[in-house]
């Protein structure tokens, strides 16, 4: 499977008329995407049915998309088109600009542009007013918002381009969280090992010894410990100060090794633990119970 099947990276641009969408998609399309704008929204989930990144060898899409297709059907039909998108891409990532209102005001006055919303609302205000009310749904579903007020045409291509920069680094580095048991050794490829033996352990509590660590009253126990809690909280910063080092050095892979006694419950809820974190900074992560059976 080549790089282009496994890791599609899909942006959608949106956000208030006048707000500088169309820098944006500039900005993105010098970056390496291939861009579309003003695609009617009924035709996005069309668009992915028979768009096929391996065979157009084409791993960046990037669609632009507001009010100017119609309003009243954005706005219904957007939410669950964007979830649908988040659940069948590989990766998705939705960008929301706005500005204040007296900038989109003399934006559209200086470029004598038409507002979409002008046939609809008797002025310019009420145009503006309307459709930042209309897309605050949408609003609050971007992972990326930015405000263009105070920003001219580089500034707003260089906020594009981290965000850009950021995701991609984010998805080259390959990292591995695996539990394990020091009866067994030592994996012998972890580039971080953690020890993790001095926590309470589960295997003493009577109902609690045929369990493993994926079971919720064997991390009920453990978070009840305030070494567990304590112990949890600074790795997860650790390894969050550590990840960002290691993808500046040049990482492909980083394997992260977690052991306990037996590698079936402090060392498998600390894992666990671990990985949430790792995905949640935007990286990809895989997790491996070594010695669960």
């Amino acid at each position: 499977m080549n790089e282009v099947t496994k890791h599609p990276f899909f942006i959608i641009v949106t956000g208030l008329s006048g707000s500088g969408k169309s820098t944006a998609l500039k900005a993105i399309e010098d970056a390496g995407f291939f861009c579309m704008d003003n695609i009617p929204i009924d035709l996005i989930t069309k668009l992915i049915e028979i768009y096929d990144f391996a065979s157009l060898n084409i791993s960046r899409l990037c669609i632009g998309v507001d009010v100017r297709a119609g309003a009243l059907s954005f706005v219904e039909k957007a939410p669950w088109t964007f979830s649908l998108l988040r659940e069948t891409i590989g990766v998705f990532r939705l960008i929301f600009l706005e500005a204040a209102k007296e900038d989109l005001l003399n934006r559209f006055k200086e470029t004598r542009r038409r507002h979409p919303l002008c046939d609809t609302y008797s002025n310019l205000i009420e145009a503006i007013e309307a459709e930042t009310d209309l897309m605050a749904p949408i609003r609050e579903m971007a992972d990326f918002i930015i405000d263009t007020s105070n920003l001219n045409v580089h500034q707003l291509g260089s906020k594009i381009n981290d965000i850009i920069s950021r995701e991609v680094k984010a998805r080259d580095m390959n990292i591995e969280v695996r539990s394990f048991g020091f009866k067994k050794g030592i994996p012998l490829d972890a580039d971080i090992v953690m020890d993790v033996r001095f926590l309470p352990n589960p295997h003493f509590v009577e109902n609690l010894r045929d369990k493993t660590g994926r079971d919720e009253q064997v991390k009920d126990f453990l978070r009840s410990s305030e070494s567990y809690v304590q112990f949890t909280d600074k790795f997860k910063d650790l390894i969050k100060l550590v990840l960002p080092m290691c993808k500046k050095e040049g990482r492909s892979y980083l394997n992260i090794a977690i052991g306990c006694t037996g590698g079936r419950h402090r060392s498998v809820a600390v894992a666990e633990e671990i990985q949430g974190i790792i995905d949640e900074a935007g990286y990809h992560s895989k997790l491996i119970h070594r010695d669960l059976s």
